[in-house]
């Protein structure tokens, strides 16, 4: 999942969203850290896909970067297309060259797949998820997404209808993918951008009603927390009901998404609204990992497998109870969480602000300095 660098602006009125990033991404390490029967990954990845939505249509929206509005429209698009580049791609190719050094077979075996990228169609192919660099198909989701989503929103036009539609289309694709395309491997079948839709629609929803919302003469009211809470709860008593009904993986992957990227919805809608009941999101701390997420993301999977060689390489076979130990949860997190949190500072201070700051200087607007 692809976190999405906020508008100085936004930052500025919204830290939370920073902090709800940070949030949303440590659930996702955790889930491939210490591999819970609770599926914390999907807590995580569905709201930055759905923030991922909200972010990349308010930029399109405001830039009118989409067809049909003046002759150019071209030239925005390829600022666009040039600053999503800047900002993704180079420490994104980063770590496949470290993933390329441990050396890690599948992407030895495809490194097509990962440069262009066409991750997650890899791993639909492939029906499994590749040791260090699995999470990376939601990184090729987030970038074909951007190739699409100017050309849809054109489309659209800002009605919330199509939308809706959108979303509906999501959930058909899973229903196609799940059960006929991949039934025996229902995760890999939900992949494919297609199913991911309806979230980055769930996204645009909300830029939409947000938008409306600030034109308002008037204070828009104070919007309640207790939908999200609620939707959340389905969310989990789904997981636990999936668990004793029959294809339970394959409704599981049908269903979550869609009540995960509602609960989302409303959860972003309410922490726009009453910041101050989140305060704890806008903590410093907060703030400073949220600007080095992309890091924590990019990275988090290729440290396990550097550490379990380091530590077979270390530990002779003699030693298995010695192994086990550090191989467990406690020292692993001990060890690999100032780690990861090191290694994103240095991609941050060394390839990402150096790059952010330069990718700034292309603007939407020709007359712009």
């Amino acid at each position: 999942m692809l976190p999405q660098p906020l508008p100085p602006a936004l930052l500025r009125r919204q830290p939370e969203l920073i902090g709800l990033r940070v949030l949303a991404i440590s659930l996702v390490v955790l889930k491939h850290w210490t591999l819970p029967a609770f599926p914390l990954g999907e807590m995580g990845r569905i709201p930055l896909f759905v923030l991922s939505g909200y972010l990349i249509s308010g930029i399109i929206w405001k830039n009118s970067i989409y067809w049909g509005t003046d002759r150019a429209v071209l030239y925005r698009l390829g600022v666009f297309y040039t600053r999503r580049f800047l900002r993704i791609i180079p420490p994104y190719y980063l770590s496949l060259g470290l993933g390329a050094l441990l050396p890690l077979v599948t992407l030895h075996q495809h490194p097509g797949w990962f440069l262009l990228p066409l991750a997650n169609v890899l791993c639909y192919r492939l029906g499994n998820w590749p040791e260090g660099v699995g999470h990376y198909w939601t990184l090729a989701v987030e970038e074909q997404f951007y190739f699409i989503w100017p050309l849809l929103l054109g489309l659209f036009q800002r009605r919330a209808s199509w939308l809706w539609l959108l979303i509906a289309g999501g959930f058909a694709h899973r229903i196609y993918g799940v059960f006929y395309l991949a039934p025996a491997a229902a995760s890999q079948a939900t992949v494919l951008l297609p199913s991911c839709l309806d979230l980055f629609a769930f996204g645009a929803l909300l830029q939409l009603h947000m938008s409306a919302e600030r034109r308002r003469t008037q204070p828009a009211p104070a919007y309640p927390g207790w939908p999200a809470l609620l939707i959340t709860l389905a969310w989990c008593l789904l997981w636990r009901a999936t668990q004793q009904l029959p294809y339970p993986e394959q409704l599981w992957e049908v269903l979550s998404p869609s009540l995960g990227g509602l609960a989302s919805y409303f959860a972003l809608r309410w922490l726009m609204h009453s910041p101050s009941q989140a305060r704890w999101l806008a903590h410093p701390l907060a703030l400073w990992l949220g600007k080095r997420s992309y890091g924590l993301y990019l990275y988090h999977l290729l440290l396990p497998v550097f550490y379990q060689r380091l530590v077979y390489h270390l530990l002779p076979e003699g030693q298995a109870t010695l192994r086990q130990f550090w191989l467990g949860t406690g020292p692993t997190l001990l060890l690999l969480c100032p780690a990861l949190a090191g290694l994103s500072a240095l991609s941050w201070h060394y390839i990402e602000a150096p790059l952010d700051k330069f990718r700034l200087r292309f603007t939407y607007s020709r007359h712009t300095a």
